[in-house]
């Protein structure tokens, strides 16, 4: 398979196919999406592992309603190499975008063969398991205003969180509504907890993330 010079950046930029040889890869093909377009795992009727080229791929999850981007290097596609299973999410090309496909039996060959690979494979597994966990537990909260204090905890550093997506995304990664969402937001501001400004909110001095005890 003769890959073009964006597919071997696309490997570069991959947290799993880093080092691979792109030569090395059997029976790969490029698929190009419209912008609406919807990215399936599988290809020709052959469940595949994708690897994004260019262009970009929202992320929604039908069990949550959870939105991401996977850009350049993204894959999709690793966690059930080894079950007859598809993953419950619907990709959907937000540009024009275009997709390596790899059949699995043929990514199955590839770990066997590469150490590297699978030591990433493993840690990338790994790293979504800690991800459906801390969602778990998140989701776990009843009370929106806390959750979002959960949240905000979590992916803060120095006391900024840059939020990088909208109200309305957030909204579904956090599993409440829109006006929910802006409720929480004004009871933690009202109460002196944050300060926000835009995509960028600051934790304040008397900010907690003391769950509370249920009864």
């Amino acid at each position: 398979m003769n890959l073009t010079s964006s597919a071997a950046a696309a490997f570069n930029d991959s947290e799993l196919f880093c080092g691979v040889d792109p030569s090395s890869v059997r029976g790969g093909s490029v698929v190009t999406f419209r912008r609406g377009e919807e990215a399936g795992e599988y290809l020709n009727g052959v469940d595949c592992v994708g690897i994004v080229l260019s262009g970009a791929l929202e992320v929604n999850s039908s069990d949550s309603g959870s939105v991401s981007v996977m850009k350049r290097g993204g894959e999709f596609g690793i966690c059930n190499i080894f079950v007859n299973k598809r993953m419950p999410t619907k990709l959907t090309a937000k540009v024009k975008t275009s997709v390596l496909y790899i059949p699995k039996e043929e990514f199955a060959r590839l770990l066997a063969e590469d150490s590297g690979l699978m030591y990433r494979y493993v840690r990338l597994c790994n790293k979504k398991m800690l991800y459906l966990a801390e969602r778990l537990s998140l989701l776990s909260i009843p009370d929106c205003t806390e959750r979002l204090m959960h949240y905000f905890g979590s992916c803060q550093k120095d006391g900024i969180v840059k939020l990088g997506v909208t109200k309305d995304e957030l909204a579904r990664q956090l599993g409440i509504s829109r006006s929910s969402l802006f409720r929480a937001f004004g009871a933690l501001e009202a109460s002196g907890r944050i300060t926000s400004a835009g995509g960028t909110v600051c934790l304040n001095d008397n900010f907690s993330i003391e769950r509370k005890t249920q009864k």
